[in-house]
């Protein structure tokens, strides 16, 4: 870009010029008036502006105005912030003179009101004016573009400060209006949007006139707030970028109207300028097409300051076609046809900058391509030939320019990875040449390399006639001087670089490049260089397969290798060239020896180790073993196939050694040469040492050129794990060094010619085909054991119990073993681990030994668990590890699992029902306590517990706790005069059944309705299934969960008995309680031939439900014997009807003898006595408190057995 003014390269942005921030000097004029005049007013701010720099940073932040604007990209124009140019300027700018002499600065002050005009009326750039530049036939120079870009401003901004002593204050400030109002008035000339921001040391609250100074500045300089004059008090970092922003915001619209004045301005002159086809004017001047050239560049020009892309693509695309017509009126040897040529480029260039802009990169490579096409055309046409270095050196400028501002276009816009598809292409799609393609700027690079190689060549050709173009070159002369290899490796590196930063989908280009640039360097004798290159470009090479091209490219690298001293590069690369592929580049060479020559170093031998898939190697290996999985302790077989692929020139090679190396920690094997063993095709080796860090064995190891040879290794294998061969080392022992070349198995492609099994049968080889995957890896299992595991585990296990599970362990092997045991117990979700303990043992942990084990024989042990109180299921591992005697460091093991479900040993259900008290209730009438208004009464009720066993046969309950806890309000006294041993409810029930009689005396001083208490019941019991001795029957506990009872104090309740039954009479005894201290009157009916049956009281069958799996919903008529229940009339004695009133605190006894009339035996359904409490209307349910009563509960039918009793 350096050959190009910036002017003519860099986006155009608004102009703000901003003074009075720091001291600096103005940006120098080149329009070097005749006559001067005094500056513009002088800044009142001094050069210990507080934070100045940082408030110009504020203002300059978000554009540079260079080759690439970011800011300028396609987006939408209202999201989008305002951005400026921003310059700084000191006390001495001055405005460019406007109608001036050429090249004289002129004061904006010097347009007196005096009335008197510039002596010259045109521009002092216009071809017009004798001293300008362009006189008298020039177009347009980069001045005309410096002017607007560096000196004649859109927006003017200048800072002041305010003065905030009150003495003198309004003196300074009557001063300061006149100077803003003579620098109003000098920028309004020139449609300048003049802006003054006064700054204060003090804010309005610290100074209270301040804000009527600033609305008297306003009011007399006739600068509004908005836009005019700003007032900027103390302010901080972020108040400053808020500031920048919004004063930027607001003087965006008047820049804009700026540039459209000269737009509209220049449009008019191109409209009086007439046709472009006029005559040629007098005296050599500009003619009218190139007038209108000048006016449609600036009509151009200013629509790119107004960010108009789409616009300034029209007007330059005009300009640009109009200036390629007026060539025709240029001579070639006129200092005008070199700034044309160089006005053509930089429009060119504006183009396709535009069209990146708009998001088009299609389009702009268009425009670069037909600029390409109309130079090439020009040159061809007004001279000789276009076959000089001056027109490739034009044209690799234009490639590398092109390339440089690719550099900077986002990736969105210009992609990196597009793929180079040539310019001789066809299509790549419809009616989208390939030509069009706008590659990245690594092609760019590239091609003005190759340019700059062909400017080289012409400029050291003898035959050169005609006219030369001397555009953007030096002469003849100074060309064969020039260094182009400089240059062109410079561009082709920076070409690498760019292939680099690419994704990695043009690898091959990067290799192709690389080349260049080493041949580039070896020509020039830069060894080192060319080695680096060659190193690039060679593992592209490989990777493709290129042959043809690398071998050319290893016999100079290995001349570079030997130059620069590199032995190790050296010897890579030789071995390298030792394959069949580079026959042509080593036909002369007879031995190994030969080709690894001048690597020798003074000292101690060299070890080189080279990596084979760095390199084309010549070595081709696979490995397999015979089977995929083995037994520890036994022999495995292996196979490694060897093919040398070397170059035919050399006869045959010798391997001083092979190494085989394993990943997971089988030992490396390691075969040395023997010239005494023969070379057979196929050979099986024998491992002479397996005791130190290798194995060892021999085998001759000479291979002729294509040779194919298979070695059979047997190993065994004492250590378990999967194993993997993994490389090979082939070793060269030469006399000054020694050569490795490590061969990595996993990345040898298949080939079909090695990866087979290779059998021997008869003197005759057989190949077979590999079935695994991988066969290059094996693995080892434990050896399979021969040890049977019995566990001696009867039933399930119950909650809390101490279970003891006996183990017998047989031996099936035919030799003595030492053997060991461990036991893990946990739940089937593994959430805790239940502790074991061995029993006969002092051993404390989860192992214990069991000694050495004869053939055929047995050992047992045992071991108890605590198992948890709460149900779940436990899995028992039990791992038995023994070693043979002979075999000392090889573990065998063998698992078994037991599945122990850990369950409830008991199911309970309760049923709670009332019973007589036999003892009077103490008299109401008697004072037992002065605190308490009612005597203590006592009501007895009768907790009935039935016991079911899960397995009724191997469970035996032993004795039984029971107790109450947590009473309140009441006192209760349990009744327990029988022995502890829990009977059977009959002989041929599987239940145990225990009724509890408990005595509830309300002792409180207040009045409860009901007492609560919880009732807990405890059982022991053992296994009867583990055997004779006494030793492992073990006495475990089972509590049940507590039963919550509830009492009621003071219901009245009737309750029911039998003294007597006979086949001739049934005596029937009803006891009315009255708890109260109410006198109840009650209405009692005896119902003989009524169907409806008494009503029996909601019982408290409290079964544990939660705890027991298969215990299904029952009654208490389950647990009981089956019966034939039957209906019989009776006659009776007694009141059939009578009312009774019941005192309180006491009970009401009613008697009745019941006759039989039909039936004289059996159950027999006894009559319904109704009570009804005539004062509070509601019934009393009669509940039976005998064990000699049965309940049908579907019916509520009460039976009495008549001939039970006598």
């Amino acid at each position: 870009m350096e050959a190009y003014p910036s002017e003519y390269l860099c986006h155009n942005l608004p102009l703000m010029l901003v003074r009075g921030l720091i001291s600096t000097e103005s940006p120098p004029s080149v329009l070097n008036a005749s006559k001067s005049d005094s500056p513009i007013g002088l800044p009142i701010v001094d050069d210990s502006f507080p934070n100045g720099a940082e408030l110009l940073k504020a203002f300059t932040e978000g554009a540079e105005g260079g080759i690439w604007e970011p800011s300028a990209v396609k987006t939408d124009r209202k999201t989008q912030a305002p951005v400026f140019r921003v310059l700084a300027v000191g006390k001495d700018y001055q405005l460019p003179a406007k109608k001036a002499s050429p090249l004289s600065p002129v004061s904006v002050s010097s347009f007196s009101s005096s009335g008197q005009k510039s002596p010259s009326v045109h521009s002092p750039l216009s071809p017009l004016s004798p001293e300008s530049p362009l006189f008298p036939d020039g177009i347009i120079s980069q001045f005309w573009l410096r002017k607007y870009r560096n000196l004649l401003p859109a927006v003017f901004v200048s800072f002041h400060e305010i003065s905030t002593e009150s003495e003198g204050a309004k003196s300074k400030d009557n001063d300061l209006v006149k100077e803003l109002n003579d620098l109003k008035k000098q920028f309004s000339e020139r449609n300048i949007k003049f802006v003054a921001v006064v700054v204060s040391q003090k804010s309005i609250l610290q100074s209270i006139d301040l804000n009527d100074r600033i609305s008297y500045l306003r009011k007399n300089t006739g600068l509004d707030a908005k836009s005019g004059l700003f007032f900027l008090p103390p302010y901080s970092a972020i108040e400053i970028q808020a500031f920048a922003k919004e004063l930027k915001q607001a003087l965006y619209p008047f820049a804009l109207d700026f540039y459209s004045i000269l737009l509209k301005h220049a449009r008019r002159k191109r409209g009086r300028n007439g046709g472009s086809q006029s005559p040629p004017l007098p005296n050599g001047q500009l003619s009218a097409a190139g007038w209108n050239i000048r006016y449609e560049f600036k009509q151009a020009a200013f629509a790119e300051y107004r960010q108009e892309q789409d616009v300034a693509i029209k007007l330059y695309g005009i300009a640009y076609e109009s200036l390629l017509d007026h060539f025709h009126s240029i001579p070639i040897d006129s200092p005008r046809w070199n700034e044309a040529r160089m006005l053509l480029d930089s429009v060119a260039f504006k183009i396709l900058k535009c069209n990146l802009y708009q998001c088009q990169p299609v389009m702009a490579q268009k425009v670069f391509n037909v600029h390409i096409e109309s130079v090439t055309a020009l040159v061809e046409r007004n001279f000789s030939s276009k076959d000089t270095y001056s027109y490739f050196a034009w044209k690799a400028q234009q490639y590398w320019l092109l390339a440089q501002l690719l550099d900077l276009v986002p990736e969105d816009i210009s992609p990196r990875s597009v793929p180079f598809t040539g310019v001789n292409s066809t299509v790549v799609g419809p009616d989208f040449p390939s030509a069009n393609v706008l590659h990245h700027s690594g092609f760019q690079y590239l091609c003005a390399a190759r340019l700059t190689i062909e400017r080289s060549r012409r400029a050291t050709a003898k035959s050169l006639s005609g006219p030369i173009d001397s555009y953007l070159v030096p002469s003849r002369e100074n060309e064969q001087n020039f260094d182009h290899t400089r240059l062109v490796l410079s561009l082709m590196e920076t070409a690498y670089t760019r292939f680099s930063n690419v994704d990695g989908s043009q690898t091959r280009m990067q290799a192709h490049i690389a080349h260049e640039i080493a041949q580039i360097h070896f020509k020039e004798g830069n060894y080192v260089d060319a080695l680096k290159y060659f190193h690039l470009a060679e593992s592209g090479y490989r990777r493709e397969k290129w042959y043809n091209v690398l071998g050319s490219m290893i016999s100079e690298a290995i001349v570079s290798a030997r130059k620069c001293g590199d032995n190790f590069e050296l010897v890579k690369l030789q071995l390298e060239s030792l394959s069949k592929e580079f026959a042509p580049w080593n036909s002369g060479v007879k031995n190994i020896s030969e080709f690894l020559v001048g690597s020798e170093v003074a000292g101690a031998e060299p070890v080189y180790s080279v990596d084979s898939d760095s390199i084309v190697s010549f070595v081709d290996a696979h490995f397999a073993f015979m089977a995929a999985e083995a037994h520890l302790a036994t022999t495995v077989v292996g196979q490694l196939t060897l093919r040398s692929q070397h170059t035919p020139a050399v006869a045959a090679i010798r391997i001083s050694s092979l190494q085989l190396n394993f990943i997971g920690g089988m030992k490396p094997i390691v075969i040395t040469h023997d010239d005494i063993l023969p070379g057979s095709r196929a050979q099986k080796l024998e491992i002479l040492d397996i005791t130190g860090e290798v194995s060892n064995s021999k085998a001759n190891l000479v291979f002729q050129p294509g040779e194919v040879r298979t070695f059979e290794i047997s190993l065994p294998i004492k250590t378990l794990g999967t194993f993997t061969a993994s490389s090979l080392t082939v070793t060269f022992d030469e006399k000054s060094f020694t050569a490795k070349l490590e061969v990595q198995l996993a990345s040898v492609p298949f080939d079909e010619a090695l990866s087979k099994w290779w059998i021997e049968d008869g003197g005759k080889l057989y190949s077979q085909r590999l079935t695994s995957s991988l066969p290059r890896s094996i693995k080892i299992i434990p050896k399979q054991p021969h040890v049977d595991i019995i566990s001696g585990l009867k039933g399930p296990a119950y909650i809390g119990e101490q279970l003891a599970i006996p183990l017998t362990i047989t031996s099936r092997e035919e030799e003595d073993l030492k053997l060991s045991v461990r036991v893990d117990v946990q739940n089937v979700e593994g959430q805790f681990n239940v502790p074991i303990t061995w029993i006969g043992s002092d051993s404390s942990s989860d192992v214990i030994e069991l000694g050495t084990v004869r053939p055929s024989s047995s050992v047992e042990s045992k071991f108890s668990i605590s198992m948890p109180a709460s149900v779940c299921d436990l899995v028992v591992d039990v791992t038995v590890t023994y070693q043979l005697l002979s075999e000392p460091e090889i573990a065998i093991t063998k698992s078994h699992t037991i599945d122990l479900p850990v369950i409830f040993p008991f199911q309970v259900s309760y049923d709670l029902t009332p019973r007589i008290y036999p003892h009077r209730w103490p008299s109401p009438f008697f004072v037992y306590d002065f605190e308490s208004h009612s005597p203590p009464i006592t009501k007895r009720w009768c907790l009935s517990a039935v016991i079911e066993a899960v397995d009724f046969q191997n469970l035996e309950v032993r004795d039984y706790d029971f107790g109450l806890s947590n009473v309140v309000g009441v006192r209760c006294d349990l009744l327990d005069d029988k022995p502890k041993a829990l009977p059977r409810e009959s002989a041929s029930s599987d239940a145990y059944r225990y009724n509890f009689i408990i005595d509830v005396t309300n002792n409180d001083a207040t009045e409860k309705r009901i007492a609560t208490a919880d009732a807990q019941l405890r059982l022991s019991w053992r296994r009867t299934n583990m055997g004779s001795d006494s030793n492992e029957m073990v006495d475990n506990s089972f509590t049940l969960p507590t039963l919550k009872l509830t009492f009621p104090l003071l219901e009245p309740r009737v309750l029911m008995d039998v003294e007597s039954t006979s086949s001739e009479k049934v005596h029937l005894v009803y006891f009315i309680e009255n708890a109260t201290s109410h006198l109840l009157t009650f209405s009692v009916t005896l119902d003989l031939n009524n169907d409806m049956s008494l009503s029996y009281p909601i019982r408290h069958q409290m079964r544990q439900q939660s705890y027991l799996k298969d215990f299904d919903e029952h009654d208490h008529a389950s647990v009981q014997e089956k019966i034939p229940l039957q209906h019989a009339n009776f006659a009776y004695e007694g009141a059939k009807q009578v009312g009774v009133r019941v005192l309180p605190y006491t009970a009401r006894r009613l008697d009745y003898d019941l006759l039989p009339l039909a039936v004289t035996s059996g159950w027999q359904r006894v009559p319904a006595l109704r009570v009804y409490d005539t004062h509070f209307k509601k019934s009393l349910s009669v509940f039976p408190a005998s064990e000699k009563f049965r309940v049908d509960f579907k019916t509520g039918a009460v039976y009495v057995n008549i001939s039970s009793l006598s």
